[in-house]
Formats: C-alpha cells, sequence, structure tokens
C-alpha cells in the first residue's frame, strides 16, 4: 500500500506499507524505492497500524532505502 512519496537529494523516493497476507513474511513491513534502490524489511509488527505510523515517520525523515535496515533494527529496539 503507497503511503506517499518525498524527494531525497532530487530523487523521488516512495514509501510503502507490505501487509501481512503474505505467510512467508510474517507481518506486516515497509518498502523504500528510490530511483534504482529498493530496500524491504518483512516482519516487523503484526499490526498493520504500527506499522503505518512508522512507514510515515520514515517518509517524514526522508529515510533512503541504504538506510532504512539501520532505521528499523533501532525502531524494533525501541
Amino acid at each position: 500500500m503507497f503511503i506517499g512519496e518525498t524527494e531525497v537529494l532530487g530523487e523521488k523516493t516512495s514509501y510503502y506499507l507490505l501487509d501481512g497476507t503474505d505467510k512467508l513474511s510474517g507481518g506486516y513491513g515497509v518498502e523504500i524505492i528510490r530511483g534504482g534502490e529498493r530496500s524491504r524489511v518483512h516482519g516487523l509488527a503484526v499490526s498493520g497500524d504500527h506499522v503505518w505510523r512508522l512507514a510515515e515517520l520514515l517518509l517524514r525523515c526522508a529515510v533512503t532505502p541504504v538506510t532504512l535496515r539501520d532505521v528499523t533494527e533501532d525502531w524494533l529496539v525501541c
């Protein structure tokens, strides 16, 4: 599900919520696409609302695919 997009260093960056319908992923996740870069993190939480708030935060803070994994690991610890 599309969350939104912003421009990061002159390149369009799109943010998505990945739903938990894929039983292999184990819950909701996020995806960021920027130019030719793409990064996904699955299984962050079983609550779509919880991960939706994370995805909105990623958008507001202009997180890139390169840093997505680090940011989500920090988010999980907090």
